[in-house]
């Protein structure tokens, strides 16, 4: 099972911590995380999104000059818990 996600990197912490603050303001639901592996970029934070937001929360960015670097979709195989392992075990 593939987990999708979208994160919107920056060029500077500065910019990461206005571009939550301004999209909480805007009810957005939003949180910093570290860049993914898959991305790089200067400054080592990023914003996730939901990927459906995306048009809006660019919209938000332009219209609050909030100077970000990229968005990325990032998909990634999603890994069984120790829980589910347990269960399939059991079912044997």
């Amino acid at each position: 099972m593939k987990e999708r996600y979208c994160v919107i990197t920056f060029h500077s912490t500065y910019q990461a911590l206005r571009f939550e603050k301004i999209l909480k303001e805007n009810n957005c639901e939003v949180r910093l995380i570290p860049v993914p592996r898959q991305v790089s970029t200067s400054c080592g934070t990023a914003g996730e999104i939901p990927c459906n937001d995306k048009e809006i929360i660019l919209r938000i960015c332009r219209e609050n000059y909030i100077d970000y670097g990229e968005f990325h979709c990032i998909e990634k195989e999603a890994k069984p818990s120790w829980y589910t392992k347990l269960i399939k075990r059991e079912k044997c």
